[in-house]
Protein backbone atom coordinates (compact mmCIF):
# COMPACT_ATOMS: atom_id res chain seq x y z
CA UNK A 1 0.00 0.00 0.00
CA UNK A 2 1.32 3.25 -0.83
CA UNK A 3 -0.09 7.12 -0.76
CA UNK A 4 2.13 8.19 -3.47
CA UNK A 5 4.36 11.24 -3.29
CA UNK A 6 3.81 13.46 -0.21
CA UNK A 7 1.33 15.99 -0.98
CA UNK A 8 0.50 18.93 1.66
CA UNK A 9 -3.25 18.81 0.39
CA UNK A 10 -4.89 15.89 2.44
CA UNK A 11 -7.42 13.88 0.57
CA UNK A 12 -10.97 14.05 1.47
CA UNK A 13 -13.20 10.80 0.32
CA UNK A 14 -16.79 10.70 0.66
CA UNK A 15 -19.79 7.70 1.13
CA UNK A 16 -20.56 8.39 -2.16
CA UNK A 17 -17.17 7.73 -3.73
CA UNK A 18 -16.55 4.84 -1.84
CA UNK A 19 -19.77 3.53 -2.95
CA UNK A 20 -18.46 3.78 -6.36
CA UNK A 21 -14.96 2.75 -6.32
CA UNK A 22 -14.16 0.34 -3.19
CA UNK A 23 -14.49 -3.11 -4.21
CA UNK A 24 -15.29 -5.87 -1.71
CA UNK A 25 -11.63 -6.98 -3.29
CA UNK A 26 -10.38 -4.02 -1.41
CA UNK A 27 -12.14 -4.43 2.13
CA UNK A 28 -11.12 -8.06 2.10
CA UNK A 29 -7.71 -7.54 1.61
CA UNK A 30 -7.18 -4.50 3.60
CA UNK A 31 -9.35 -6.84 6.49
CA UNK A 32 -6.82 -9.39 5.71
CA UNK A 33 -3.52 -6.54 6.49
CA UNK A 34 -5.17 -5.13 9.38
CA UNK A 35 -6.05 -8.89 10.72
CA UNK A 36 -2.34 -9.87 9.93
CA UNK A 37 -1.07 -6.46 11.96
CA UNK A 38 -2.08 -6.94 15.14
CA UNK A 39 -1.68 -10.90 15.31
CA UNK A 40 2.02 -9.64 14.82
CA UNK A 41 2.27 -7.48 17.04
CA UNK A 42 2.36 -4.53 14.85
CA UNK A 43 -0.83 -2.36 15.60
CA UNK A 44 -1.81 -0.78 18.99
CA UNK A 45 -5.32 0.42 19.37
CA UNK A 46 -6.83 2.49 22.31
CA UNK A 47 -10.92 3.51 22.85
CA UNK A 48 -12.54 6.23 24.43
CA UNK A 49 -16.47 6.69 24.89
CA UNK A 50 -17.41 10.29 25.70
CA UNK A 51 -20.90 10.48 26.99
CA UNK A 52 -22.81 14.09 26.61
CA UNK A 53 -26.20 15.70 27.33
CA UNK A 54 -27.93 14.35 24.01
CA UNK A 55 -25.66 12.48 23.09
CA UNK A 56 -21.88 10.15 22.90
CA UNK A 57 -18.47 10.54 21.03
CA UNK A 58 -16.47 7.97 20.31
CA UNK A 59 -12.63 7.46 19.36
CA UNK A 60 -11.18 4.99 18.02
CA UNK A 61 -7.07 5.17 17.27
CA UNK A 62 -4.73 3.29 16.51
CA UNK A 63 -1.12 2.75 14.59
CA UNK A 64 -0.29 0.30 12.35
CA UNK A 65 3.74 0.27 11.91
CA UNK A 66 3.77 -2.34 8.97
CA UNK A 67 1.62 0.32 7.08
CA UNK A 68 3.47 3.86 8.24
CA UNK A 69 0.13 4.80 10.06
CA UNK A 70 -1.62 6.43 12.42
CA UNK A 71 -5.05 7.58 13.63
CA UNK A 72 -8.44 7.42 14.50
CA UNK A 73 -12.06 6.66 13.90
CA UNK A 74 -14.18 9.02 15.50
CA UNK A 75 -18.35 8.59 15.52
CA UNK A 76 -20.76 10.45 17.67
CA UNK A 77 -24.88 10.48 18.32
CA UNK A 78 -26.32 13.75 18.22
CA UNK A 79 -29.30 14.95 20.10
CA UNK A 80 -31.25 14.21 16.76
CA UNK A 81 -30.70 10.71 16.96
CA UNK A 82 -28.40 10.91 13.74
CA UNK A 83 -24.88 9.29 13.91
CA UNK A 84 -21.50 10.52 11.98
CA UNK A 85 -18.41 8.64 11.18
CA UNK A 86 -15.41 9.88 10.25
CA UNK A 87 -11.74 8.25 9.50
CA UNK A 88 -8.52 10.56 9.36
CA UNK A 89 -5.75 8.73 8.63
CA UNK A 90 -1.81 10.63 9.43
CA UNK A 91 1.96 9.46 8.39
CA UNK A 92 3.85 7.74 11.19
CA UNK A 93 7.14 9.33 9.99
CA UNK A 94 6.23 12.99 9.33
CA UNK A 95 3.35 13.45 11.23
CA UNK A 96 1.35 15.04 8.33
CA UNK A 97 -2.51 14.30 7.71
CA UNK A 98 -2.62 11.65 4.37
CA UNK A 99 -6.50 12.15 4.25
CA UNK A 100 -10.06 12.15 5.67
CA UNK A 101 -12.50 9.24 4.74
CA UNK A 102 -16.57 9.59 5.33
CA UNK A 103 -16.64 6.38 7.83
CA UNK A 104 -20.26 5.82 7.58
CA UNK A 105 -19.82 2.98 4.93
CA UNK A 106 -16.46 1.77 6.18
CA UNK A 107 -17.76 0.39 9.38
CA UNK A 108 -20.24 -1.89 7.59
CA UNK A 109 -17.40 -2.44 5.16
CA UNK A 110 -14.70 -3.93 7.11
CA UNK A 111 -17.11 -5.73 9.30
CA UNK A 112 -18.43 -7.85 6.86
CA UNK A 113 -15.12 -8.04 4.76
CA UNK A 114 -13.07 -9.11 7.73
CA UNK A 115 -15.62 -11.76 9.08
CA UNK A 116 -15.22 -12.72 4.84
CA UNK A 117 -11.92 -13.40 5.43
CA UNK A 118 -12.58 -15.25 8.64
CA UNK A 119 -14.70 -17.97 6.93
CA UNK A 120 -13.54 -17.87 3.52
CA UNK A 121 -9.80 -19.57 5.97
CA UNK A 122 -12.29 -21.90 8.03
CA UNK A 123 -14.12 -23.26 5.08
CA UNK A 124 -14.04 -24.94 1.69
CA UNK A 125 -14.52 -22.23 -0.48
CA UNK A 126 -15.02 -24.89 -3.41
CA UNK A 127 -18.13 -26.35 -1.91
CA UNK A 128 -21.55 -25.13 -2.58
CA UNK A 129 -22.60 -23.70 0.73
CA UNK A 130 -26.15 -23.47 2.31
CA UNK A 131 -26.00 -19.88 4.37
CA UNK A 132 -28.47 -18.80 7.21
CA UNK A 133 -28.56 -14.80 7.56
CA UNK A 134 -30.44 -13.72 11.01
CA UNK A 135 -31.07 -10.38 10.66
CA UNK A 136 -32.54 -8.61 7.32
CA UNK A 137 -30.35 -4.83 8.13
CA UNK A 138 -27.44 -3.13 6.19
CA UNK A 139 -24.80 -5.31 7.88
CA UNK A 140 -26.63 -8.43 7.05
CA UNK A 141 -27.00 -7.53 3.61
CA UNK A 142 -23.37 -6.57 3.45
CA UNK A 143 -21.95 -10.04 4.85
CA UNK A 144 -23.98 -11.58 1.85
CA UNK A 145 -22.34 -9.24 -0.41
CA UNK A 146 -18.76 -10.09 1.28
CA UNK A 147 -18.68 -13.67 1.41
CA UNK A 148 -20.48 -13.90 -2.24
CA UNK A 149 -16.83 -13.09 -3.34
CA UNK A 150 -15.41 -15.66 -0.86
CA UNK A 151 -17.25 -18.99 -1.34
CA UNK A 152 -20.03 -20.85 -3.67
CA UNK A 153 -23.26 -19.74 -2.09
CA UNK A 154 -25.99 -22.54 -2.96
CA UNK A 155 -28.72 -21.57 -0.93
CA UNK A 156 -29.10 -18.33 1.14
CA UNK A 157 -31.97 -18.29 3.73
CA UNK A 158 -32.80 -15.37 6.22
CA UNK A 159 -35.14 -14.49 8.84
CA UNK A 160 -35.78 -11.71 11.19
CA UNK A 161 -38.48 -10.12 13.23
CA UNK A 162 -40.16 -8.07 10.47
CA UNK A 163 -41.93 -9.50 7.11
CA UNK A 164 -40.98 -5.83 5.14
CA UNK A 165 -37.44 -5.99 6.02
CA UNK A 166 -37.10 -9.88 5.07
CA UNK A 167 -38.50 -9.15 1.37
CA UNK A 168 -36.64 -6.05 0.71
CA UNK A 169 -33.32 -8.33 2.15
CA UNK A 170 -34.47 -10.52 -0.46
CA UNK A 171 -34.83 -8.00 -3.25
CA UNK A 172 -31.75 -6.38 -2.52
CA UNK A 173 -29.76 -9.53 -2.75
CA UNK A 174 -30.72 -10.57 -5.98
CA UNK A 175 -30.18 -7.16 -7.07
CA UNK A 176 -26.83 -6.59 -5.54
CA UNK A 177 -25.24 -10.35 -5.99
CA UNK A 178 -27.30 -12.03 -8.72
CA UNK A 179 -28.35 -14.95 -5.99
CA UNK A 180 -31.62 -15.88 -4.77
CA UNK A 181 -32.68 -15.84 -1.59
CA UNK A 182 -35.60 -17.22 0.70
CA UNK A 183 -37.09 -14.81 3.55
CA UNK A 184 -38.19 -16.99 6.55
CA UNK A 185 -40.23 -15.74 9.97
CA UNK A 186 -39.51 -18.88 11.84
CA UNK A 187 -35.71 -19.33 12.44
CA UNK A 188 -35.70 -22.96 12.53
CA UNK A 189 -36.63 -22.63 8.78
CA UNK A 190 -33.94 -20.39 7.73
CA UNK A 191 -31.28 -22.16 10.38
CA UNK A 192 -32.36 -26.28 8.54
CA UNK A 193 -29.38 -27.71 7.14
CA UNK A 194 -26.87 -25.15 6.85
CA UNK A 195 -23.48 -24.84 6.51
CA UNK A 196 -23.05 -20.84 8.06
CA UNK A 197 -24.68 -19.01 9.76
CA UNK A 198 -24.05 -15.30 9.33
CA UNK A 199 -25.33 -13.58 12.72
CA UNK A 200 -26.06 -9.75 12.08
CA UNK A 201 -28.85 -8.46 14.37
CA UNK A 202 -29.74 -5.28 16.58
CA UNK A 203 -31.73 -6.68 19.07
CA UNK A 204 -31.75 -4.35 21.41
CA UNK A 205 -30.23 -6.23 24.64
CA UNK A 206 -32.29 -9.80 23.74
CA UNK A 207 -30.67 -13.02 23.19
CA UNK A 208 -31.27 -13.66 19.69
CA UNK A 209 -29.97 -17.44 19.36
CA UNK A 210 -29.54 -20.48 21.78
CA UNK A 211 -27.74 -23.74 21.87
CA UNK A 212 -30.33 -25.83 20.78
CA UNK A 213 -31.01 -23.02 17.79
CA UNK A 214 -27.52 -23.94 16.53
CA UNK A 215 -26.47 -27.37 17.25
CA UNK A 216 -25.85 -29.11 14.07
CA UNK A 217 -24.44 -25.56 11.72
CA UNK A 218 -20.58 -26.27 11.73
CA UNK A 219 -19.61 -22.06 11.13
CA UNK A 220 -21.14 -19.33 13.01
CA UNK A 221 -19.93 -15.87 12.28
CA UNK A 222 -21.37 -13.42 14.35
CA UNK A 223 -21.05 -9.79 14.53
CA UNK A 224 -23.80 -8.17 16.45
CA UNK A 225 -22.98 -7.90 20.54
CA UNK A 226 -20.18 -5.19 20.28
CA UNK A 227 -20.97 -3.83 23.44
CA UNK A 228 -21.47 -5.36 26.96
CA UNK A 229 -25.48 -4.14 26.63
CA UNK A 230 -26.08 -5.91 23.15
CA UNK A 231 -26.90 -9.18 22.76
CA UNK A 232 -27.48 -11.86 20.08
CA UNK A 233 -25.63 -15.87 20.91
CA UNK A 234 -26.23 -16.98 24.23
CA UNK A 235 -23.29 -17.08 26.14
CA UNK A 236 -23.48 -21.31 26.07
CA UNK A 237 -22.63 -20.99 22.24
CA UNK A 238 -19.64 -19.52 22.18
CA UNK A 239 -18.06 -21.43 25.49
CA UNK A 240 -19.65 -24.84 23.81
CA UNK A 241 -17.84 -24.38 20.61
CA UNK A 242 -15.08 -26.85 19.87
CA UNK A 243 -12.81 -23.38 17.91
CA UNK A 244 -13.72 -19.61 18.69
CA UNK A 245 -11.85 -17.01 16.71
CA UNK A 246 -11.98 -13.25 17.26
CA UNK A 247 -10.92 -10.06 15.55
CA UNK A 248 -9.70 -8.45 18.56
CA UNK A 249 -8.84 -9.29 21.89
CA UNK A 250 -11.19 -6.57 23.32
CA UNK A 251 -14.08 -9.26 22.43
CA UNK A 252 -14.07 -10.96 25.40
CA UNK A 253 -14.36 -7.58 27.89
CA UNK A 254 -16.41 -5.56 25.08
CA UNK A 255 -19.45 -7.81 24.00
CA UNK A 256 -22.05 -9.32 26.10
CA UNK A 257 -21.82 -12.45 24.37
CA UNK A 258 -19.12 -12.86 25.48
CA UNK A 259 -19.17 -12.21 28.68
CA UNK A 260 -21.80 -14.41 29.33
CA UNK A 261 -19.62 -16.93 27.70
CA UNK A 262 -16.96 -16.47 30.04
CA UNK A 263 -19.28 -16.93 32.96
CA UNK A 264 -20.35 -19.87 31.41
CA UNK A 265 -16.81 -21.79 31.10
CA UNK A 266 -15.37 -19.99 28.28
CA UNK A 267 -11.70 -19.89 28.83
CA UNK A 268 -9.46 -16.89 27.77
CA UNK A 269 -6.71 -18.85 26.28
CA UNK A 270 -8.99 -21.30 24.16
CA UNK A 271 -9.78 -18.09 22.26
CA UNK A 272 -7.67 -17.91 19.40
CA UNK A 273 -7.08 -14.29 17.31
CA UNK A 274 -8.18 -14.16 13.91
CA UNK A 275 -4.72 -13.47 12.45
CA UNK A 276 -2.77 -16.04 14.50
CA UNK A 277 -5.52 -18.68 12.51
CA UNK A 278 -5.01 -16.44 8.85
CA UNK A 279 -0.98 -17.58 9.60
CA UNK A 280 -1.87 -21.65 9.93
CA UNK A 281 -2.87 -24.23 7.12
CA UNK A 282 -6.57 -24.42 6.45
CA UNK A 283 -7.66 -27.49 8.31
CA UNK A 284 -11.35 -29.25 8.24
CA UNK A 285 -13.92 -27.86 10.54
CA UNK A 286 -14.74 -31.03 12.94
CA UNK A 287 -17.19 -29.22 15.35
CA UNK A 288 -18.80 -25.96 15.86
CA UNK A 289 -16.32 -23.34 14.93
CA UNK A 290 -17.49 -19.15 15.85
CA UNK A 291 -15.63 -16.30 14.80
CA UNK A 292 -16.54 -13.26 17.10
CA UNK A 293 -16.48 -9.83 15.78
CA UNK A 294 -17.08 -6.75 17.76
CA UNK A 295 -14.77 -4.63 15.35
CA UNK A 296 -11.22 -2.90 16.26
CA UNK A 297 -9.72 0.67 15.46
CA UNK A 298 -6.91 -1.20 13.13
CA UNK A 299 -9.65 -2.58 11.11
CA UNK A 300 -10.80 1.03 10.03
CA UNK A 301 -7.45 2.95 9.50
CA UNK A 302 -6.28 0.14 7.43
CA UNK A 303 -9.44 0.17 5.34
CA UNK A 304 -9.62 4.05 5.22
CA UNK A 305 -5.80 3.89 4.28
CA UNK A 306 -6.80 1.70 0.90
CA UNK A 307 -9.57 3.74 0.09
CA UNK A 308 -6.90 6.81 0.02
CA UNK A 309 -4.40 4.92 -2.02
CA UNK A 310 -7.35 3.84 -4.63
CA UNK A 311 -8.32 7.78 -4.56
CA UNK A 312 -4.78 9.04 -4.84
CA UNK A 313 -4.01 6.74 -7.65
CA UNK A 314 -7.18 6.42 -9.51
CA UNK A 315 -8.06 9.87 -9.24
CA UNK A 316 -11.22 10.60 -6.88
CA UNK A 317 -12.01 11.97 -3.76
CA UNK A 318 -10.57 16.05 -3.80
CA UNK A 319 -7.30 17.47 -2.15
CA UNK A 320 -8.18 19.92 0.65
CA UNK A 321 -6.71 22.56 1.84
CA UNK A 322 -3.37 21.70 4.24
CA UNK A 323 -3.91 20.70 7.83
CA UNK A 324 -2.58 21.16 10.72
CA UNK A 325 0.94 22.84 10.11
CA UNK A 326 3.54 21.71 12.36
CA UNK A 327 4.47 23.60 15.52
CA UNK A 328 7.60 26.08 14.94
CA UNK A 329 9.31 27.06 17.92
CA UNK A 330 10.12 30.72 18.21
Amino acid sequence: MTLGPADPHPLHVDSAAIAEHITWDIARTAAREAALARARGQATTRRLTLPYAGGWMRLMAAEVSALGIFGYKEFHLAADNSVRYCVHVFDSASGRPLGMVDAARVTTLRTAATAAVAVGHLMDTSTPTRLAVVGSGAEALAGVEALHGVLTLDDVRVTSRREANRTAFVRQVAQRTGLTATGHAAPAAALEGADLLYAATNSGGRVVLRGADVTNIPVIASIGSTLPGQRELGGEILAGAARVLVDTPDALHESGDALEARDSGLAPERVELLGTALQQERGEVEAMTVYKSIGSPEQDLVLAAAILDAAATCGFGRRIAPLSAPKVNL
